[in-house]
């Protein structure tokens, strides 16, 4: 994970105990949602990473 993903996956977290702090379920609910898509997305260019190291 480079420094720009780390930066961008403390926000997501951060942002998530905020909203639970707060009281805004629905809000925490959604930033869950945006974590697991972030985590998909950086999942998704390891393997992709992964497959071109193995072709060649």
């Amino acid at each position: 994970m480079n420094k720009y993903n780390l930066v961008a996956f403390v926000i997501i977290v951060v942002s998530i105990g905020w909203s639970m702090f707060v009281g805004d379920m629905l809000q925490a609910i959604v930033n869950v949602g945006f974590l697991c898509a972030f985590l998909l997305s950086l999942i998704l260019i390891e393997l992709v990473a992964l497959n071109k190291k193995m072709k060649r």
